[in-house]
C-alpha cells in the first residue's frame, strides 16, 4: 500500500491554496461569531445554544422545535471609557493598608 507523500498544505500552484482580496469578504462570513438559535412550535425563541450538539438534543427532545445559526455582530476594535473619580465614601472607616513602595 502506497502513502500519499505530499505535503498537507495546499502549495502556490494549487485552484484553492491562494484566495484574491474579493473573495476574503465573502470567507470571512465563517470567521464571524455565531450562536444557535432554538425556536419552539410558533417561533418563539427558546434558548441559545453555543454549539450545534446542543441544539440538535433540544430539538430531538421537543418535536416541533427547531433551530437556525444567528451571526452576531463582530465585537468593536476599540472601546472609549471615560473614567470618572469618586470621591471618599464618608459611611467608610479609614484604611489600615499600607502603602506599596515597588
Amino acid at each position: 500500500m502506497k502513502t500519499n507523500l505530499k505535503n498537507h498544505l495546499m502549495d502556490l500552484s494549487s485552484d484553492m491554496g491562494l484566495t484574491t482580496r474579493s473573495l476574503q469578504s465573502s470567507l470571512s462570513l465563517r470567521d464571524q461569531p455565531f450562536i444557535y438559535e432554538v425556536r419552539d412550535f410558533d417561533g418563539n425563541r427558546y434558548r441559545h445554544c453555543g454549539s450545534q450538539k446542543d441544539a440538535d438534543n433540544h430539538v430531538m427532545r421537543n418535536p416541533g422545535f427547531t433551530w437556525e445559526k444567528v451571526y452576531l455582530s463582530p465585537p468593536p476594535k476599540t472601546v472609549d471609557v471615560d473614567s470618572v473619580t469618586l470621591p471618599p465614601d464618608p459611611q467608610l472607616p479609614e484604611s489600615q493598608a499600607q502603602p506599596l513602595n515597588l
